[in-house]
C-alpha cells in the first residue's frame, strides 16, 4: 500500500555555482521529496508529468525506489529549471515550464486514493488550491518555493486560504517570513498556525528546524563534514519527515529522519537523494 503520495514537478535541473560552474541532473522537488522519504522507509507514490525529452534512465533509476503509475509522458519539453546560486547567499530559479503546465490538474492514480497523507511540492499557488480542493478530506501537507516569492508577496488571500487547509506545512525561515509579513521566525510560524495549519516546520539551514503545532520545538542541525551542495537539502528534510509522520512516529522522530536525510544528500551533487 502507498503511504505517501507526492505530486509536483519532476525536471530537467541546470545548477549554477557562484564560481561560474554549471552541472544538468534530474531534479524537481516531488522527486527530491519522494526518493528522501523511500530511502527513509515510506512507500511512494509520484504524481507528475514530463516531456518526450526526460532521460530514460532517469526514469528507470526514480522506478527502482518510488511508484510511477501517476508519472505521465507527455507530447512536449520537460519543465527546465535553472537553480543560480549568487555569492551573496541568494538563489534564483528561472523555469521553462514545457508540458508542466495545469500540474494541479494532473490525474491521481485510484490505487494512491487511500494514501496516508498527499504532499503538494512546490508548484503555483493557484496550482496546489487545486490539487487541496481535489483531495477534500485527505491528509495534505505542503512546501514553497523562491520561484513563486511574488505570489506569496501579493496574492495574500489566496495563500491564506491554501495553509488553512493543509496538516502540515514546511517553508523556509525566508518565505515564512515574507509569507506572513513578520519580523521574527517564532511569529512567522504562530501566524501560519493561526491560518490553519496544525504543524508548522520551518528549516533554517544551519540553524536547524523550528516546528510549532501551539508550541516552539528547536532542534539542531547535523554537522556535515567537507564541501556542501545545498540544493534540494529542504526537500530532502521534508521528505524523510513524512516517512516518519505517515507512520503516525512522534514529531522528535520525524524531525531526526528529516535532518539524516538533508544532511545526506548536502553530500552529494543535485536534489534527488539516489
Amino acid at each position: 500500500m502507498i503511504e505517501l503520495v507526492v505530486l509536483g514537478h519532476v525536471s530537467i535541473d541546470t545548477i549554477v555555482f557562484p564560481d561560474g560552474r554549471k552541472l544538468d541532473m534530474p531534479g524537481g522537488a516531488a522527486a527530491a521529496v519522494a526518493t528522501s522519504a523511500s530511502l527513509a522507509g515510506a512507500k511512494v507514490g509520484l504524481v507528475t508529468k514530463v516531456g518526450e525529452d526526460f532521460p530514460r534512465e532517469w526514469l528507470e533509476k526514480l522506478a527502482q525506489y518510488v511508484d510511477i503509475r501517476g508519472f505521465q509522458i507527455l507530447s512536449g519539453r520537460t519543465i527546465h529549471i535553472w537553480v543560480i546560486y549568487r555569492e551573496d547567499g541568494s538563489v534564483e530559479s528561472p523555469v521553462e515550464m514545457g508540458v508542466a503546465e495545469r500540474m494541479g490538474e494532473t490525474p491521481i492514480p485510484e490505487e494512491y486514493l487511500n494514501a496516508k497523507i498527499f504532499h503538494i511540492a512546490p508548484i503555483p499557488p493557484e496550482e496546489q488550491l487545486k490539487v487541496i480542493k481535489r483531495l477534500e478530506g485527505k491528509r495534505v501537507s505542503l512546501d514553497f518555493n523562491p520561484t513563486y516569492i511574488d505570489d506569496y508577496r501579493s496574492r495574500t488571500d489566496l495563500v491564506r486560504e491554501i495553509v488553512s487547509r493543509v496538516e502540515v506545512l514546511f517553508p523556509n525561515e525566508r518565505e515564512a517570513l515574507i509569507i506572513t509579513g513578520a519580523e521574527t521566525v517564532e511569529e512567522a510560524a504562530e501566524v501560519l498556525h493561526e491560518w490553519g495549519a496544525k504543524l508548522v516546520v520551518i528549516t533554517r539551514g544551519e540553524k536547524g528546524v523550528l516546528l510549532y503545532d501551539g508550541d516552539f520545538h528547536n532542534f539542531s542541525a547535523l554537522p556535515v563534514e567537507g564541501d556542501v551542495d545545498p540544493t534540494g537539502a529542504g526537500d530532502a528534510f521534508a521528505g524523510g519527515f513524512l516517512a516518519g509522520y505517515s507512520r503516525g512516529n512522534p514529531l522528535e522522530e520525524c524531525v531526526r529522519l528529516g535532518l539524516e536525510r538533508a544532511r545526506e544528500v548536502l553530500k552529494k551533487e543535485g536534489s534527488w537523494s539516489i
